[in-house]
């Protein structure tokens, strides 16, 4: 009997392991679910409704996103550099 519940409980211990690494390694994938904001960093966006008070909004695909940056006017153009959560942080693009 005892040899069962140590059996039992060294498989349950290498399922939970295996069933833990996984998650960790889908955690840090830049495709995970989670990390879905990474992806645009680097894109350049145009602000609809301009960011006022360091704060915006923006449509990318079907999901609408916040803003946090310098203010900036109505369909100016700003570049995502960084996400901090669900809010997608931008700088401004230099004047041409």
């Amino acid at each position: 009997m005892t040899w069962f519940v140590v059996f039992a409980l060294s498989a349950f211990g290498l399922w939970y392991w295996r069933h833990y690494t996984v998650q960790q390694r889908d955690l840090e994938s830049a495709s995970s679910p989670q990390r879905k904001g990474e992806r645009f960093i680097g894109q350049i966006v145009t602000v609809p409704k301009g960011i006022e008070n360091g704060l915006g909004r923006v449509q990318l695909g079907p999901q609408k996103w916040s803003l946090r940056g310098p203010d900036v006017p109505a369909g100016a153009q700003v570049r995502i550099t960084g996400v901090d959560g669900r809010v997608l942080i931008v700088d401004r693009m230099p004047s041409r």
